[in-house]
This record gives C-alpha cells, sequence and structure tokens, in this order.
C-alpha cells in the first residue's frame, strides 16, 4: 500500500461510505485525480473509522440517545435513577410518555447502527474478522432493541426498514445465537493466524484496542447472558448454550470488563449540568439498608449525610426540588466510563444457572458463585467488601424529606446472607438477582430485563401510574410487575404497516406495555 500522511483522507472516505451506504452505489468516489482513492487504503483503514459508532450503540455516550434511551426507559424501568424533569407532564416513569419517545429506541439505534453495519458487511462480503467483530457488536446491539421492543428486523435489514420483515423473539435469539458462534469461530481463527502481529484495527477499537481474545470472551458473555435469559422457556437449547459459553470462556476477571470510555459522560451532564437526573429511591433504599461500600461510587451524598434518592412516577414532578442537595445524583464525573459487561455478572449468570439446575453444582455451587459476583463488584469499584457476605440487615424505609407521601418501604424484605432469611430457591433466585442488580449498576436494560422475567429485584411501583390515559396502555404497578415492553413504533404502523401487524401477533398479545415478551412469560 502507498503511505500517505493523509488519514483525515480515511476518514472522509469512510464518512462518505456511511452516507452512501443506503444507496449501495459502487461507484468510486469523485476524488481529485492526484488523491488517494478507496483503492489506496486496506479494508481496515477504510472500515474502521465505522466502528466507534457501532461500538457505541451498546450503551449510548452521545447525551441525548443516552438520555432517550438508557436514562428514560433503561435507568427508570432498571430501578438505578428516575428522572426528574416535568416534561409538560409525560414521562416514562408515569407510564405516559409521548409517541415519539417510544418511537426513539427502536428507530435511533437501528438508523445508527445499520447504517454503518451494512457497509462492513457489504464491504467484506460477509466474511472475515472485522465481519465477525462487526456481529458481535450488532448482538449487543440489537439485544437491546429486541428487549425493549420484542419481535424486531433481525433476519432481513439490508433494505432498510420500510417493508421488512419482523422476526418472533425466539428466533431472533436463536439467530443472535449462531451469529455469536461464527464470529467466535471466526475470530479464534484470526488469533492463531495472527500472533504476533499488531491489529489493524487497534485506533479503531476504544473498548479493547484491538485484542480479540478479549472479543471472543465477551462475545461468549453475551451468549451466556442471552442463554440465562431465554431458559426458563427454551430449556435445552439454552443449557446447551449455557454450557458452550461457559467452557469457552466468557468475562471472569474485572481486567476484561468491557467499558466505553467517555470524555462526556451523559449520566453526569444530565443530572449536574441539566438537573434532569436522580438516583432511584430503590437503590439508595437497598445500599443503605445493606450498608453498602460501593454507595459512594454510585451515588453522591445528599443532604444530611446520608444518600436519599427519588421516588419514580411522580406526577408534576417539580424539578427545583429534586434537583436540589436533598436528593443523591449519580456519581460520575465528565470521564467516567460506560458499563457494557462486567465479570461481577458472570458469575451471577452461573449462580442461577447453578440454582436452578441448568449447570451442575446446585445449592452450594450457586452460593459460591454468588458470593464470588460480590466480591468482583467490590474489587471492581476498589471497596473493601468487610463484613457484607454475612450481611442479615434489610433494605431502609425510602423517606422522601420534601413529601412524606412518597414513602415506601420493599414489602418482603431479603439480605444480603445467602443462609440469612429464608431458603427456598424463589428467596435465593432473589438474593442472586438483586446483588446481580447492584453489581450492573448502571446497566438499566439488563436490570430491567431481569425485573421482568423474574420478578426482581424488588422495586418501588411508580407513586403515580398515568399509563390509563394515554396510547401506551394500562401498566400493573406493583414492586414485581410494572411496564414489561414498549409498543411498537408509530412510525412502522405507517411505513411498514403488514410487517407490524404480523410483530404484534407474533407478541401473543396486545400491542402495548402490560404485554410480556416470550421470554417472561411463565412456563
Amino acid at each position: 500500500m502507498k503511505q500517505y500522511n493523509l488519514k483525515e483522507m480515511i476518514m472522509a472516505i469512510a464518512l462518505s461510505f456511511a452516507i452512501l451506504l443506503s444507496s449501495c452505489i459502487d461507484d468510486k468516489l469523485n476524488l481529485h485525480p492526484t488523491d488517494p482513492t478507496e483503492d489506496d487504503f486496506t479494508e481496515a483503514e477504510i472500515l474502521g473509522l465505522l466502528f466507534p459508532t457501532l461500538i457505541s450503540t451498546m450503551h449510548y455516550a452521545q447525551e441525548n440517545r443516552n438520555q432517550m434511551v438508557d436514562q428514560m426507559v433503561g435507568a427508570q424501568y432498571g430501578g438505578y435513577m428516575v428522572t426528574i424533569n416535568n416534561w409538560q407532564g409525560t414521562n416514562f416513569g408515569t407510564f405516559n410518555p409521548s409517541t415519539n419517545w417510544v418511537d426513539y429506541s427502536f428507530s435511533t439505534i437501528m438508523v445508527d447502527f445499520y447504517s454503518n453495519y451494512n457497509k462492513v458487511k457489504r464491504v467484506t462480503e460477509s466474511k472475515g474478522y472485522i465481519y465477525a467483530w462487526a456481529n458481535i457488536l450488532r448482538v449487543g446491539t440489537m439485544l437491546r432493541v429486541t428487549d425493549i421492543y420484542g419481535p424486531i428486523p433481525y433476519s432481513q435489514t439490508e433494505a432498510g426498514f420500510e417493508a421488512v420483515k419482523y422476526d418472533n423473539v425466539q428466533d431472533v435469539y436463536h439467530n443472535m445465537i449462531a451469529d455469536l458462534n461464527n464470529s467466535i469461530e471466526v475470530l479464534n481463527s484470526y488469533i492463531l493466524s495472527s500472533q504476533g502481529q499488531e491489529s489493524p484495527l487497534a485506533e479503531y477499537d476504544n473498548v479493547y484496542k484491538g485484542d480479540f481474545s478479549k472479543w471472543v470472551k465477551f462475545a461468549n458473555s453475551l451468549k451466556l447472558r442471552m442463554a440465562i435469559r431465554i431458559a426458563a422457556v427454551d430449556t435445552e437449547y439454552a443449557k446447551k448454550a449455557i454450557e458452550e459459553a461457559i467452557i469457552a470462556g466468557p468475562i471472569v476477571s474485572n481486567v476484561d470488563n468491557a467499558f466505553i470510555p467517555t470524555d462526556d459522560n451523559p449520566y453526569y451532564k444530565a443530572s449536574v449540568s441539566w438537573g434532569d437526573l436522580a438516583i432511584s429511591a430503590t437503590l439508595s433504599a437497598y445500599m443503605n439498608g445493606y450498608t453498602d461500600p460501593r454507595r459512594s461510587g454510585y451515588m453522591t451524598m445528599a443532604t444530611g449525610s446520608t444518600y436519599r434518592g427519588v421516588r419514580m412516577g411522580i406526577k408534576d414532578i417539580d424539578k427545583s426540588v429534586y434537583s436540589g442537595s436533598n436528593f443523591s445524583k449519580p456519581a460520575f464525573n465528565a470521564q467516567s466510563p460506560l458499563l457494557v459487561f462486567c465479570a461481577a455478572e458472570t458469575a451471577f449468570l452461573k449462580a442461577e444457572a447453578a440454582l436452578k439446575g441448568w449447570i451442575a453444582g446446585g445449592d452450594s455451587q450457586a452460593k459460591a458463585f454468588y458470593e464470588e459476583g460480590i466480591k468482583l463488584s467490590m474489587e471492581q469499584h476498589k471497596v473493601s467488601i468487610g463484613n457484607y457476605l454475612s450481611g442479615t440487615t434489610s433494605p431502609e424505609e425510602y423517606k422522601d424529606i420534601s413529601a412524606s407521601g412518597n414513602n415506601i418501604t420493599v414489602s418482603n424484605p431479603i439480605t444480603v446472607s445467602w443462609d440469612n432469611f429464608g431458603t427456598t430457591q424463589n428467596t435465593k433466585l432473589e438474593k442472586i438477582i438483586t446483588q446481580k442488580w447492584l453489581a450492573n449498576f448502571p446497566l438499566g436494560m439488563e436490570s430491567w430485563s431481569d425485573h421482568r422475567r423474574t420478578g426482581f429485584p424488588q422495586l418501588f411501583p411508580a407513586k403515580d401510574n398515568l399509563s390509563s390515559a394515554g396510547f401506551i396502555g394500562a401498566v400493573t404497578n406493583t414492586s414485581s410487575r410494572m411496564a414489561r415492553r414498549l409498543p411498537f413504533p408509530d412510525s412502522q404502523y405507517r411505513g411498514n404497516s403488514e410487517n407490524v401487524k404480523k410483530a404484534v401477533q407474533m407478541l401473543g398479545g396486545d400491542d402495548v406495555a402490560n404485554t410480556d415478551l416470550w421470554w417472561a412469560k411463565k412456563p
């Protein structure tokens, strides 16, 4: 390859490709004849600059996208944070979001991801290690979309989203796991063949710097996460996938945790600069009750030298009250990276699998994995575990010092100690999921999914349920059952009506927020 000191030209070419993607134009770019062309650059150079955007869709760093997807939906329904802006009385927390808010996660993630992914697919001809990497990112991103809406377009996405067929959730999961299996095989072969060579994609990989052995671990971790999600309704298939993922090697050490770096953390911006975000009352109640040593890393201290969140779903919430010092904010700074997957989650996934008999080991092995997950999380956050594992205290009563009508307690509290306060399988499952929830902060989408399929952790219900008045449909509002999904985008009914109606039939229920997804239905 000719050598040019023109990295900006590479960027221009890559960005031009992204813009031209949907038209599938194969003509050469109209560059000056003395300038380098597409043929003068390697495949890695041409495609590399598309990957930061592909990575970003797994946990948005861009503040508006993060607010609309990861804060309003994931963080609230996952029990981590609460949006405290009134927004003319509309809010996901009160179950009456506006139509365009419900559309946003689908439309934005799909366009952001596939505008780049389809170019990678075309240039690589669906072969090789670059395509394999892109497919891992595809699974990490589309898992978020299917877990929000249910059936989604997955097997047929090349032509855009105006007339594309949807796949049912089971097929989406099976196809995603098949894509992971293929990517793992391809990347393992690439790793063997490229030993000792510097990765040409290192500068475009802001997570693992081109270390594809770590991307393989990440792929196995996603596979394990997904297999556990569906194990109650697709048991034999899931058990095989669980075993394969564990044997192949998921993320088990904090040095391999997946984080997306940022110099402008969106949770920090939303809470500090905008005053739109606070910690959830559920999270502060649990962590205070357990005297959790991670508190100071998760939330700021409120007035009175305590940690105090905000109740979700307060009708006509007064931002000026809840953005003040009486309530805790996420304890991020501008440089705090965004979590995608951590080793603690792997341990908790194994704990659930052992408890349920999906892997060997039974109760004793479940306890070992449960305690390992807690230890890994404490290590990740660089705090001393102390006597946390033997804790027998319960989540504290939540008290809103500005409005006592928002006060609430966990009705059937659990403790941290594995052997304390109940020995039933359901109680032990609640312990696993609750500690997994604490360890996965702020991965709201993942915790919302766990809550929907298990009923845990027990989340404080919304103070005010306004869903009956809106198009989202009536939402059950209890500690174990709140919003179950988002309705399909209104834009899909306008532009892809026939296929979205078929997708509703796949749901097995109405296109409303109270309909369970396939993996959340009780077998």
